[in-house]
């Protein structure tokens, strides 16, 4: 039979072990070495031959490694003359969205995206998340809308954590470019997260409590990319 001080003491260590394997600050969303259903996903890649043009792709997951690798090149689209896209993206049939989980207390942060990269120089990266009811932007070729934002990867090829703000994510960006400060040549002028606006295009506690999908991009930026993504989460901080 266990006395008070050995129920105190096995007490304390299963708080101990909960406290190191969560943290208060911070809700992991994807990984991918296959150990956690709640946040390994199916994940797929686009490229921008499904519009005419010459981007090629491949997404991979490594769970040897606990890795997404996204390899790829970013090429001119002859009819538009510019540069088009590569898209990695977990599984969203019509109907049948993915269940993540609730990153709503973060809304004051940013995700994080822990990673690696053997092509630095490159500048077309963007993230995104689909969630319940975000409004579906003019010209989109998806049957959902999305939070969108450019991240910058550091100068290095070792494992770094870059931060992007949720502030600097809108749901109104541009099927040209992938940004949210562009007018299209529709005429069609489109808005980041702003207070010029009443913060209408920005995300909220309650689309990042109903998260159903994730999207990485190498856009609008011609060129080699090579990304291997440990984790994505949110996290209270929104500078890096």
């Amino acid at each position: 039979p266990y006395d008070a001080t050995t129920m105190v003491r096995t007490a304390v260590l299963a708080l101990l072990a909960l406290a190191s394997s969560t943290s208060a600050d911070t809700t992991t969303l994807v990984t991918f070495d296959g150990a956690d259903d709640a946040t390994n996903f199916v994940w797929y890649d686009m490229n921008d031959p499904v519009m005419g043009g010459a981007s090629t792709s491949t997404f991979k997951i490594e769970e040897d490694s606990g890795s997404g690798v996204f390899n790829g090149t970013c090429a001119i689209v002859e009819s538009l003359a510019a540069p088009g896209f590569c898209k990695a993206y977990t599984y969203h049939p019509l109907g049948h969205d993915e269940v993540f989980p609730d990153a709503s207390a973060h809304i004051d942060g940013g995700l994080t995206i822990k990673l690696s990269t053997t092509s630095p120089d490159y500048t077309g990266f963007k993230v995104a998340f689909s969630a319940t009811d975000i409004p579906i932007i003019a010209g989109s070729h998806t049957a959902y809308g999305t939070f969108k934002a450019p991240f910058a990867v550091g100068a290095t090829t070792d494992v770094q954590t870059v931060t992007v703000p949720f502030s600097t994510f809108s749901y109104d960006w541009s099927p040209y470019t992938g940004e949210c400060d562009t007018l299209d040549p529709t005429g069609v002028q489109h808005h980041c997260c702003s207070a010029d606006d009443d913060y209408k295009y920005c995300p909220t506690a309650e689309y990042l409590g109903s998260i159903t999908g994730f999207e990485v991009w190498a856009e609008g930026v011609e060129g080699d990319f090579h990304l291997e993504i440990l984790e994505i989460a949110a996290a209270d901080t929104a500078s890096a």
